[in-house]
């Protein structure tokens, strides 16, 4: 089997993945057994840590998936990879919008 340039970059991205995934469910779990209110705030903090747990599971399976066009890697990692920021950033905006909303709900 023919490896790529940019074969080694899997690892360390399977493994940020995996450990961001398993905070962000972890997250979604907490969230929802004590989260009862509803609301805007609510919403909005389920929308963006749900966008963020599909984009993060899409960039696993691009990460361990095999049949990507080896001439066109680059393009494919750094798609992937995007996947991956994107993931967290909408983890992290709605870990913060959950910070938020309970300084202003007591």
């Amino acid at each position: 089997m023919e490896r790529d340039q940019n074969f080694n970059f899997r690892q360390p991205l399977v493994t940020a993945s995996g450990i961001i995934l398993g905070f962000v469910l972890n997250f979604a779990t907490d969230l929802v057994r004590q989260d009862k209110k509803g609301g805007l705030f609510s919403i909005s903090i389920l929308v963006a840590t749900l966008i963020g747990i599909v984009l993060l599971v899409v960039s696993l399976y691009r990460i361990l998936d095999n049949r990507y066009d080896r001439e066109h890697a680059d393009r494919y990692y750094t798609r992937t990879l995007n996947y991956v920021l994107a993931g967290g950033i909408f983890s992290f905006l709605g870990a913060l919008v959950r910070m938020t909303y309970t300084l202003m709900i007591p």
